[in-house]
Formats: C-alpha cells, sequence, structure tokens
C-alpha cells in the first residue's frame, strides 16, 4: 500500500492521508479528495463523522437520490467512483478480484445461459469462483454465502444482499432449463418473517379450516351459522393468514404439527398463551406485534362463533385479546415518515408536476410501447391526484362502468362514477376531473390505451395478453417503482390520500370535514384521528409568527 498508515477509521482520516502522500498535488487525489467532501456535503455529515467501513458507507450512498439533490445521475456515479478509488488507494476498501482466465467448465456454464446480461451478471461470481479454483459443480450456498461476505466487504454501490440474490435466481434458472447436475441456490424472498404453510398439519385441521373459511364467505348462503354479510376476498386472506400465524407460533414454542388435529385442540387458553408468546419473543424486543390483537381477534371470533366454546374459556381468550390489545386509530409511523417527504413543497411540486412530464415524453415517440406505458402511468397518477382513492379501485376502472364523459366546448371532460358496493367503506365515489387531468386521461384513452393490449375489453389500465383489469398489488408497485426512479421520493398508491389531506390540511388547518367528504370517511372522529398531529407544525408556526420572530426581531 502506497500510504504506510495506520488504517484510517474517518473519512477525515483518509482526507488527512491523502493530502500527505508524495502524489497529493495530482489531479487524480485532487478529485478523490472532492468526491469525499462532496458526498459528505450530500450526507450532511462532516467527514470526521462517517465510518470508512463499507455499509455504513452504502446505507447513506442508498439515501442519495439525484432528483432529490438536483444533481444529474452521472455526478452521483462519479462520485461514488470517487470515493471508492480514495478508500481503495488507502487501504481501507479491498480491492477488486483481478479477472483471471476462466476455466473450461465455466465456459460452458456461461454457454448454457439464454442471454448475454445472465451470462453478465454471473461475472462476479465467475471471478469470485475462479480465483478460487471453485468450479461449477461445487457452488453451493455456503459459497454463495461467503462470496456475499466477499461482496459486503468491497461495494459501495450496491446491495451484496441483493446481488447474490439476484445471481441465485439466474444461477438457478440456468440450471433448471438446461437441466445441469448441479446444486440450486436458495434465497431469500422477502425481508419479513414468512410463517409455516398449511400444508404441514393434519390433513383434518387443513379440512376445519377449509370449511370455516368457506362459511364466512358465504358458500352456502343459506347456512344459518353464516356471518350477516360474507366476508370480502381480502378479509378472507387475512382470517387464513391469522390462523397461519397462530398456528406457527405453536410449532416456534414447540409444539408438533403433526399434534394439531382439529380447532378445537389448537383454540384453547393455554394455547393461545403459549403461541403468543413465542410470537413477541421472536420479534426479539419483548414488544407486542401490532398485528398480534389482530390474531387475537380472529381466534376470539373462531371460538366464539364457529367452535361455540364453553364461557369460561371464552372469557380466558377474550381476556388475552384485550393483554394484546393496540390502538389501531392513527397514522402508522412508516407513513407519518413518508409524509414528511412533503414538508418539503419541492417534492410536492415533482409528484404534481409528474403526470404532465411523463405525458409529454410519451408524445414525443406515440408509436412506441414504452410510451404506452408511460401515458398509462401518467393517467394513473393524474386520477390519484384529482382523486386519491384505493389500489383495487384503481386498477379496477372501467370506461363502460366508471368512467363519464360530457363536452364542454371543444373538450371532454370526464367524471368518475364507482358505486358504494365497490367501495371498501361502501361510500361512492363521484369526481369531475378538472380540464387539465381530463386532457390527460382524454390523451391516454384515445392515442395510447389501444397500444397496452390489442385484445378488446373496458379496463381502463388492461393487461397487455387478455385485456383485463391489470391486477392492484402489480400496479401499485409499478406506480410506486416510477415515481422513486423519476423524482426520488417513496409513495405507494395509498399514500396519495394522506398527501392530499396533508396538502388541504396546510392550506385550510382544522377543516376536518372537507378532508373527510374527500376521502370518503364514514365518520368524522376517523379523519380527526389520522390527520390531528398535521396540525402540530401549523401551531408551531403560529407560535414562531406569534412569539419567536419578535424575539429574533428585536435583537437585529
Amino acid at each position: 500500500m502506497p500510504l504506510d498508515q495506520a488504517k484510517p477509521r474517518t473519512l477525515a482520516d483518509i482526507i488527512i492521508l491523502l493530502e500527505t502522500d508524495a502524489s497529493a498535488a495530482s489531479t487524480r487525489t485532487r478529485h478523490r479528495i472532492s468526491a469525499i467532501n462532496r458526498f459528505c456535503d450530500l450526507v450532511h455529515r462532516a467527514p470526521g463523522d462517517v465510518s470508512t467501513d463499507a455499509p455504513s458507507l452504502r446505507g447513506l450512498l442508498d439515501g442519495i437520490h439525484p432528483a432529490q439533490y438536483c444533481i444529474t445521475a452521472k455526478t452521483l456515479s462519479n462520485i461514488k467512483s470517487a470515493l471508492a478509488d480514495a478508500l481503495r488507494t488507502v487501504g481501507s476498501l479491498p480491492k477488486d478480484d483481478p479477472k483471471g482466465a476462466r476455466s473450461k467448465a465455466w465456459v460452458e456454464f456461461l454457454d448454457h445461459a439464454g442471454a448475454k446480461h445472465q451470462a453478465w451478471s454471473l461475472s462476479r461470481l465467475v471471478t469470485y469462483c475462479s480465483n478460487r479454483r471453485i468450479e461449477p459443480d461445487a457452488v453451493s450456498d455456503d459459497v454463495m454465502g461467503a462470496f456475499q461476505s466477499h461482496l459486503d466487504a468491497r461495494l459501495l454501490t450496491k446491495d451484496p444482499a441483493t446481488l447474490c440474490k439476484e445471481m441465485a435466481q439466474t444461477w438457478n434458472g440456468i440450471v433448471k432449463r438446461n437441466n445441469l447436475p448441479f446444486a440450486a441456490l436458495s434465497y431469500e424472498v422477502g425481508g419479513q418473517y414468512r410463517c409455516r404453510p398449511l400444508s404441514i398439519y393434519p390433513q383434518s385441521l387443513q379440512d376445519e379450516i377449509s370449511r370455516y373459511l368457506d362459511l364466512l364467505a358465504h358458500d352456502d348462503l343459506f347456512d344459518k351459522d353464516g356471518p350477516d354479510k360474507p366476508l370480502r376476498p381480502t378479509s378472507l386472506r387475512n382470517t387464513e393468514a391469522h390462523l397461519r400465524q397462530y398456528l406457527d407460533g405453536m410449532v416456534l414454542a414447540g409444539e408438533e404439527p403433526a399434534k394439531l388435529t382439529h380447532l378445537k385442540k389448537v383454540v384453547t387458553t393455554e394455547k393461545m398463551k403459549l403461541a403468543f408468546k413465542a410470537i413477541i419473543e421472536r420479534r426479539g424486543n419483548n414488544e407486542i406485534p401490532v398485528g398480534l390483537h389482530n390474531i387475537a381477534a380472529t381466534i376470539t371470533g373462531l371460538a366464539r362463533h364457529y367452535l361455540k366454546v364453553d364461557p369460561a374459556e371464552l372469557d380466558g381468550i377474550r381476556n388475552i385479546k384485550k393483554k394484546v390489545f393496540s390502538d389501531p386509530s392513527g397514522m402508522s409511523d412508516k407513513n407519518s415518515e413518508r409524509l414528511a417527504q412533503f414538508n418539503d413543497w419541492g417534492n410536492v411540486a415533482r409528484l404534481i408536476s409528474l403526470p404532465c412530464q411523463l405525458m409529454a415524453r410519451a408524445l414525443d415517440n406515440p408509436a412506441s410501447n414504452r410510451s404506452a406505458l408511460l401515458a398509462m402511468h401518467a393517467a394513473a397518477f393524474s386520477i390519484l391526484l384529482s382523486c386519491p382513492m384505493r389500489a383495487k379501485n384503481l386498477a379496477s376502472l372501467d370506461l363502460e362502468r366508471h368512467i363519464l364523459t360530457h363536452r364542454k366546448g371543444t373538450h371532454t371532460i370526464y367524471t368518475l362514477r364507482i358505486a358504494g358496493r365497490e367501495v371498501k367503506n361502501k361510500e361512492p365515489i363521484e369526481v369531475q376531473l378538472n380540464p387539465g387531468n381530463s386532457r390527460l386521461l382524454h390523451t391516454y384513452i384515445t392515442t395510447f390505451r389501444p397500444q397496452i393490449s390489442s385484445v378488446l375489453g373496458s379496463a381502463l389500465f388492461p393487461k397487455t395478453g387478455d385485456g383485463t383489469p391489470r391486477a392492484p398489488s402489480n400496479l401499485s408497485s409499478d406506480l410506486k417503482y416510477l415515481i422513486y426512479r423519476e423524482t426520488g421520493l417513496v409513495v405507494n398508491v395509498h399514500l396519495f390520500r394522506h398527501i392530499a389531506a396533508k396538502l388541504y390540511l396546510n392550506a385550510h388547518p382544522g377543516d376536518y370535514e372537507t378532508v373527510r367528504r374527500l376521502l370518503k370517511h364514514k365518520k368524522l372522529q376517523t379523519t380527526i384521528d389520522f390527520y390531528a398531529e398535521l396540525s402540530n407544525q401549523w401551531a408551531h408556526d403560529r407560535y414562531d409568527v406569534a412569539v419567536l420572530s419578535k424575539w429574533g426581531g428585536g435583537n437585529d
């Protein structure tokens, strides 16, 4: 190493080492130091407060989006590259493995890749293995684990876990398609804990749960034991998930799945305590998970209405439900954090102007399939800004059932009308779009929608293959990704409802009734519970004007 010094702990140490090196006057060294200072400015930290370890730096770099910092993607890429170069120069970041010759086995394996990008995506893994004389038939989960640790100490720009997951998926695809005699690699499907499937339990228990769900769904309309109204598909899925989580808690506590044969054997006060303790301990912080009350409510309803347990046992189950109670009123911490992005009016402008920007880009090349998708997403955004609705209602919009038109001079004005039976809280939606959003929607419907799907249909946002409405989850994830890519903002479809409330209450503090009507809440208290905290900043601003500004003015 050219700089014979103790290993630096902070970026300030690296600057000192670079400045004291014999080549400090070189252009490249000045560029390295400049990149360190620029990076520190972007993350609002002093060089002496920033650790040199790769995971910490990755976390800080991950929070920088070009749109949020008014820089180009190229500028950010240059800063990352120069920062990594500086770290390698002083030995804080290990150098990449040299690209040596690949063995015949590796060349043959990569020849099986279906496309060049697949072979390219595995290049880091191939280089790592080649330098350690690991052939394809020896690649295993242990090798991938060591490889991920290797990347974790070196990479600044990408998450090693994500990279290894993508490589494992590519590897498995090549092995499966070509029937190669190599091991399939495992990878984490998601960051959340996944409970065991119902299929691991005895068939008798599975059948009972299936009958109970059929009852809740009104599979037999005239069954006297069924609920007054059938549960919606989402509620049925949640009920099944709660039962899976409950059973999983018992297995975590040491119960053998094969012995859990009937609902009456597993829905007891003692089993409930056992399962809930295991779920709480799995979290590792001794806090009651927010969702535990929902599981308790499902188990209580099952015990009372379906199993009809005796009163003493039911009282015990109800007491456990009370102990894990959590008040769900108000906004979640995650939504509050995401909503705070819009304390910056620059971010408000970025989001509101996004539909017009996307449509303008689509019109630059109207014959392109990519342009058609941009126009579709622009139309979805304009609807959400005009009439914030849930993802299911957005994805289900239909030209014949939900879209009304009338002429205003030479323009077409659009009205959205959704019957109450199609809305979660049964409150109907009817909104006339303003002229600007009507024009944008008209352009999408008449110019771009026919390019999305060649199959005749009336879905406003059709699938390419069959013309049916896009799945709410797919449309929602596409919109979330596009917003982040274009603006650096983390916004899902449901957050548009909170954004609308925030922006209106900023202009009209305390006018919760208008927000209630806008979001179709049945009760005013629901609106107040969610958005009262938004008035806190308004109160501080008034205090600032009334008191602190006068104090500051007196010191001028």
